[in-house]
């Protein structure tokens, strides 16, 4: 036997329907709070609820540095939680060179050593 989704309509609604020549729309706010509960059981179930947003370090990155680096130097991606930066001048890549352990502390208080484990910085 199939079941069914929806409730079967009255002779009424059909009645009005045809009358009419449209079906009104069912009151499905039964349904709304079940899907949010349903999407947020999914996500967890695939571990994605607590997963690392790889952006906010992007957005992170012109308030962890100063004005010129931000300026001359921007993340470009991450893979397997490597920060790769690149960075436009040769002065500012040899800078940055020389502050990478300070800017990979900064990086990890704020996000984690788990989800930032090095920055790779190129030059182009």
């Amino acid at each position: 036997m199939k079941r069914r989704y929806r409730p079967k309509r009255s002779n009424r609604d059909r009645a009005l329907a045809q009358l009419r020549g449209y079906w009104e729309p069912q009151d499905v706010s039964q349904f709304e709070q079940g899907i949010d509960s349903a999407v947020t059981k999914t996500l967890k179930q695939l571990g994605l609820d607590n997963r690392f947003n790889e952006e906010q370090v992007f957005e992170a990155w012109n308030e962890m540095v100063d004005k010129f680096v931000a300026e001359n130097a921007r993340p470009v991606s991450m893979k397997r939680n490597v920060l790769f930066i690149q960075v436009l001048h040769s002065t500012v890549f040899y800078e940055l060179e020389r502050m990478r352990g300070q800017i990979l502390a900064k990086m990890q208080e704020r996000f984690g050593k788990e989800n930032i484990r090095d920055v790779q910085f190129r030059l182009g």
